[in-house]
């Protein structure tokens, strides 16, 4: 009985992960506290018309008012877009480092990610710096506002990284159980060659190849039905394509993970298989010799 087991040399380490990375993208800032200054504008207007002596008009002091409050809350708003600039800044940093640590994707995807990565944060500083400038309420709204709508790492870019490294980890799997399927298969033929009857045993060898090629598969489709998508800066119709295809991508992540335990228990199957085999021939050798 021929065994069937296509493990191919490199059934995983082809991946050919070559991802087109997008744009990153930031996650929302809240902008409100540009917005809501109305109330405590009115209020500290009130209480300095009051606290002042009369040689000021209630206009003056409104206005005196109202530039100290917009002064603080322009200060407030600066402070958060900074922080929130910040941490995005480390999260692609981390990002990169991550990616670059991978085995299983091709140079092109990692030059690529790294160049991206370094726009990005070239980009975010140049940001930083112009919020930070900004004197004009209405032009830091618009600023911090920019930090949604241009940047969206938390809502696209970082998925699709979290996606290619689950790929890279089952990629890695993948070959090291094919490395173990060929020795197994060679332990089967030693068995079939000695005249035992191995047809459970290749039943479960045949299954743990077919398992191997569907993680691959899985693993692969994965990774190509996130990688080319881009920011949906806002478009509605876009961010609802791209969370359908992040959630599809990771649909083919956890099919991948259910092959490769399919896959494990597989080996399992064929180890005690061949334990049975061996205990039944030493057994028999012994009779035969009493």
């Amino acid at each position: 009985m021929k065994t069937y087991f296509s493990l191919r040399s490199h059934i995983a380490g082809a991946l050919g992960l070559s991802l087109l990375v997008p744009a990153f993208a930031l996650a929302q800032i809240d902008s409100s506290v540009i917005n809501n200054t109305a109330a405590a504008v009115n209020a500290a207007g009130s209480a300095s018309a009051q606290a002042n002596t009369p040689v000021r008009t209630s206009a003056q002091v409104q206005v005196s008012a109202s530039t100290t409050v917009s002064t603080a809350v322009m200060t407030r708003a600066k402070t958060k877009a900074d922080t929130e600039i910040d941490r995005r800044i480390k999260a692609l940093g981390d990002l990169n480092t991550r990616v670059q640590a991978m085995t299983k994707i091709t140079a092109d995807f990692k030059t690529n990610l790294n160049t991206n990565i370094q726009n990005q944060i070239s980009g975010l500083t140049a940001l930083k710096a112009k919020i930070d400038a900004d004197t004009e309420g209405s032009v830091l709204k618009t600023d911090v506002q920019s930090v949604t709508s241009s940047y969206r790492i938390f809502a696209l870019v970082m998925p699709q990284a979290r996606i290619a490294a689950a790929a890279d980890r089952e990629a890695t799997i993948i070959n090291m159980m094919a490395a173990l399927g060929a020795k197994l298969q060679a332990r089967v033929q030693a068995t079939q060659a000695a005249g035992a009857d191995i047809t459970a045993v290749n039943t479960a060898l045949v299954d743990m190849g077919n398992k191997l090629q569907s993680a691959q598969t899985h693993a692969q489709a994965a990774v190509s039905g996130s990688a080319t998508l881009t920011p949906d800066k806002g478009e509605k119709t876009l961010m609802a394509a791209n969370d359908a295809a992040l959630k599809t991508a990771r649909a083919e992540i956890k099919s991948a993970q259910t092959d490769l335990v399919a896959a494990r228990k597989d080996v399992d199957t064929i180890l005690k298989g061949l334990r049975t085999i061996s205990a039944a021939a030493a057994a028999s050798s012994t009779v035969q010799t009493q």
